[in-house]
């Protein structure tokens, strides 16, 4: 058996890579609290459903939003001295907003502290979202102690210096407590139980080795993580990447390695078996423009990667870097199948791979009779899906058809029409139509009839 068979056997289609395509707010995908260095944003601030009114409670039910004047202004002032003491670089300041009676959490925010001191950042902030964001039971309450206590989630912004060009934002859900008159952070992790976990950041793993290179930077868990390998694979993906989708992107990225699978799927947010099959993830906010692309952070699953040779790591790491060069371009409303198929397209670009090595689900399939009559829906390629590859190859393929009888600047043009935003501030558009529109605009062709001359595409390709 050799190596490609072993690694066949273990990750089923051996290049698969998603793209996580999501709000980072919302989803809880972001690797960051700290930075050092200034933040040029406002001070930390109640939101909108955060507005203090004077003489309310000290404790209220959770997602009232609402804090008293003189509490939103002392956790504010307590949220400002932790960041100047990250700027500061000074440990001990920061250490001061932490519960002092909370000895392991106090353990932990030094330790990653520490772990996060080599990360270039520019900018680090927080805002004061919703204050009762979640419920403590009476018991956690009791263990607290102190004069008063309550719950709020906060987000965290920062910017990775030359790479971010708006703040990545990180959800927080907080504990804090007063004690002597003064407020202090408690834990950050009493929300999990009522469904509002905090995100993990990757330097709660451990510590962090960062490598920057012309192409962006790496941050490997590990004080000394080898990420040479990494480099060569990110530094020879950029160039490919730009030569398809144009110098109109950053041409830089920032990639993340954690030390195991597990690991990988903390940062996500969920349980490490959905990324058993997922070499890497490419995280990000659909349709942010080019000014505004923060959120993009490539993860990667080590042990799906060292399954990988020279090629196959080219690949995956081409397609989730295909990802980041397409995001502004990406909408809600791009179908899975052309996102996916496009970075894949790019990915298998000039690799030498061919469709009986890179399409071997669907060609199995077809040469079976189970010949595809669609294009591959959204759901089909949820990770848990039995038939996740052929839906990756399906969206490959129908790329690869378009660049070869439209010619590779069409494919682009086709993308990105599928992904222009709606003209006169007008609201999404639906999926179908905007398809139609682009197939008859760019490629001078309907929905059906580009459907059944795939489908004749496929059975002729994968013969």
């Amino acid at each position: 058996m050799d190596d490609r068979s072993l690694t066949a056997r273990r990750i089923p289609r051996w290049f698969l890579a998603l793209v996580a395509f999501c709000l980072v707010v919302a989803a809880g995908i972001a690797l960051g609290n700290l930075s050092l260095g200034g933040s040029g944003s406002s001070p930390p601030r109640a939101a909108a459903s955060g507005t203090p009114e004077p003489g309310q409670a000290a404790d209220r039910p959770a997602g009232t939003g609402r804090l008293d004047v003189t509490r939103h202004d002392e956790i504010v002032r307590l949220l400002e001295r932790r960041a100047a003491a990250v700027r500061d670089r000074d440990q001990a300041a920061y250490l001061a907003t932490v519960d002092p009676q909370a000895t392991a959490f106090r353990a932990v925010q030094a330790a990653s502290f520490g772990n996060a001191a080599q990360i270039p950042f520019a900018s680090w902030d927080y805002e004061l979202v919703t204050p009762d964001a979640f419920t403590l039971p009476a018991v956690r309450r009791a263990e607290l102690g102190g004069t008063a206590v309550f719950t709020a989630h906060v987000d965290l912004a920062y910017r990775i210096a030359g790479l971010d060009a708006a703040p990545l934002r990180s959800p927080q859900f907080l504990t804090f407590v007063q004690r002597d008159g003064a407020w202090y952070i408690a834990a950050d992790g009493d929300g999990a139980a009522a469904g509002q976990p905090s995100a993990a950041q990757v330097w709660d793993l451990g510590p962090v080795t960062v490598l920057q290179t012309r192409s962006g930077i790496i941050l490997g868990v590990g004080a000394n993580a080898d990420l040479s390998a990494y480099q060569k694979d990110v530094e020879t993906a950029v160039p490919d990447v730009t030569a398809v989708w144009g110098p109109d992107w950053a041409g830089k990225t920032v990639l993340v390695v954690p030390a195991d699978q597990e690991q990988m799927a903390e940062l996500l947010g969920a349980e490490p078996q959905k990324y058993a099959r997922i070499a890497a993830v490419t995280t990000g906010e659909r349709g942010a423009g080019p000014d505004e692309a923060a959120a993009d952070r490539i993860i990667v699953n080590p042990e799906a990667f060292r399954e990988l040779g020279t090629v196959e790591r080219r690949v995956v790491m081409t397609h989730e870097i295909a990802h980041v060069a397409s995001r502004a371009a990406t909408r809600n409303w791009t179908p899975t199948w052309l996102s996916e198929g496009f970075a894949d397209y790019i990915g298998y670009l000039n690799s030498g791979q061919t469709i009986r090595s890179a399409a071997p689900e669907l060609r199995r399939d077809v040469r079976d009779g189970k010949v595809p009559a669609q294009l591959p829906s959204d759901e089909q390629f949820e990770t848990t899906q039995d038939s996740l590859p052929q839906a990756y190859e399906m969206g490959w393929l129908a790329c690869r058809m378009i660049a070869e009888q439209w010619g590779g600047t069409k494919l682009v043009d086709f993308y990105r029409a599928v992904g222009a935003p709606p003209a006169g501030g007008a609201g999404p558009p639906d999926q179908t139509a905007r398809l139609a529109e682009a197939f008859t605009s760019v490629l001078g062709t309907t929905p059906a009839e580009f459907t059944a001359k795939w489908v004749a595409y496929v059975k002729a390709q994968v013969k």
